[in-house]
C-alpha cells in the first residue's frame, strides 16, 4: 500500500536537509516517479519557506555548449538549450538550507 503524500514530502524534506540531490536521486530514495518528485518539490518549496528555510537548487547547464539556465525559476529540467538547441542538459541539484 502506498504511503500518504505528506509522508513522501516529509521524506524528501529530510533527505534534502541532509544532502544535495537530483530529482532522479530523490525518486530512487523515496520510490516515487521523477515526475511526482517535481510536483512534491513545488509544494515543499512553499512549506519550507514558512519554516524560514529555503529550497535552493543549482541551475541546469547544457552539456553541449555550457549554457547555464540562471534565470529559470521552474524546478524541472528544461527540454532544450536555447543557445544550441541540444537536449543534453544536466539535472538540477536540490538542497534545503536554514
Amino acid at each position: 500500500m502506498n504511503a500518504p503524500m505528506g509522508t513522501h514530502r516529509q521524506q524528501i524534506i529530510d533527505l534534502l536537509c541532509r544532502e544535495a540531490m537530483t530529482a532522479l536521486d530523490i525518486s530512487q530514495a523515496v520510490r516515487v516517479s521523477e515526475k511526482d518528485v517535481y510536483r512534491h518539490l513545488t509544494h515543499i518549496q512553499k512549506t519550507v519557506a514558512g519554516q524560514r528555510r529555503k529550497l535552493s537548487f543549482t541551475p541546469c547547464t547544457c552539456l553541449a555548449c555550457g549554457f547555464t539556465f540562471t534565470d529559470r525559476r521552474r524546478l524541472t529540467k528544461p527540454g532544450r538549450c536555447p543557445r544550441c538547441r541540444e537536449s543534453r542538459i544536466d539535472h538540477p541539484v536540490f538542497r534545503i538550507k536554514e
